[in-house]
């Protein structure tokens, strides 16, 4: 029995380091792939595109990881996630087609995901599609697309009520899969002994527009201007925008918090648990979030989360002044400082964010979800 899950675009389109896909990228259908080829014994894929000139695969004990070229174009869509094709892709499937493909790409999916798509059920076999965003192209074949899936995956509830409310998605099967987090890894350090006079404050996520950190450097600066001169900021992860982290030196530089901001670049995903627990506080300021798993991963070490008060992404996970913090763009300075001139409601986040994802985001349930789609999708209908 074989089961892929197919990212149908380039890790670097999507601001992935390509070489830390293993253990960087969707770890927790990683994790949840790799219990399911173990517990079941199934052959379990993770599969992307690529920029290089040919396929190439890599391993682990348990999972394999397929990367197929790319088809390159001379009006660069081969560099546009959403536009991007891989012929390989489609002769492998035609050739040996997955008993269950699951296709994860945002609600605009696209013409690829469909084209594979009817590969996939000429065949004979089923797929499911997986879709984050809070966007969605209606057309013909993206409606056929989602209607000739096996069922729908979503990673909120937010966003499941949001489309079933829709007209392309009326009466479809939409189901929940919660990213999980390994929560014996992620796990709480000591992130209140320094929050009373020198607060750290924590970034991670690609150096983009819409991510919007330059609100985590306004929320420091308010810190440093209000009380806490030695607050400090660490910001972590690719550059996806040069003018953009341009733009943030400058910002850092205006603010005059040179000593306070720490650029520190792309780090492997084994390394972030230490990060979650030297800070205080991880700032989420982008409006743009369908879920954020480093949200997940810090509160599972217990570091609160600063997200940004609009539909989906933060607003599903977070209880505002209970287990994080949710604030408007115009607030988000303000409301973080506040926070930690309150030190007693930012301790009893700290124990209340692990205590929610312990309950509802533990890589558990989400192997749970995981088990039941695909078995799902290999019964008859």
């Amino acid at each position: 029995m074989k089961v892929t899950l197919l990212h149908p675009f380039t890790p670097k389109a999507a601001g992935v380091v390509e070489k830390s896909v293993p253990t960087y990228h969707s770890q927790p259908h990683v994790k949840a792939m790799a219990n399911l080829a173990q517990q079941k014994g199934y052959s379990c894929v993770m599969e992307y595109f690529t920029s290089k000139m040919f396929r190439y695969s890599t391993s682990d004990a348990v999972l394999k990881w397929d990367f197929y070229p790319v088809r390159f174009t001379l009006n660069g869509d081969h560099k546009k996630w959403k536009k991007q094709v891989s012929n390989a892709c489609l002769k492998q499937y035609e050739k040996e087609t997955p008993d269950v493909s699951i296709i994860n790409m945002s609600g605009h999916s696209s013409p690829f995901s469909y084209e594979l798509s009817k590969v996939i059920l000429q065949k004979g076999k089923k797929y499911i599609a997986m879709l984050g965003g809070q966007h969605y192209t209606d057309n013909a074949w993206s409606r056929e697309y989602y209607k000739n899936a096996d069922h729908i995956l979503v990673h909120t509830n937010m966003q499941k009520k949001t489309m079933e409310e829709m007209d392309m998605f009326r009466n479809l099967d939409i189901r929940v899969f919660p990213l999980g987090v390994d929560c014996t890894v992620f796990v709480p350090g000591n992130q209140s002994a320094n929050a009373s006079d020198a607060p750290k404050l924590l970034y991670v996520g690609r150096i983009v527009e819409w991510k919007r950190v330059h609100l985590a450097i306004k929320a420091l600066h308010a810190l440093v201007q209000n009380g806490f001169p030695k607050a400090s900021l660490n910001i972590i992860g690719p550059t996806s925008s040069e003018n953009y982290l341009t733009e943030l030196k400058e910002l850092v530089q205006k603010y005059d918090l040179s000593k306070n901001v720490h650029f520190l670049g792309h780090k492997e995903h084994a390394d972030l648990p230490r990060y979650f627990q030297e800070a205080d506080l991880f700032t989420l300021p982008s409006d743009k979030e369908t879920f954020g798993m480093v949200m997940i991963e810090s509160m599972a070490c217990g570091t609160p989360v600063a997200g940004i008060d609009c539909p989906g992404g933060p607003a599903d996970v977070i209880a505002n002044n209970r287990d994080g913090l949710l604030a408007s763009p115009e607030d988000y300075p303000t409301a973080v400082l506040q926070l930690f001139k309150n030190e007693g409601l930012l301790r009893e986040m700290q124990s209340k964010a692990r205590e929610k994802v312990l309950e509802k985001y533990s890589i558990e349930e989400t192997t749970r979800v995981l088990f039941a789609s695909v078995n799902s999708a290999l019964s008859p209908k």
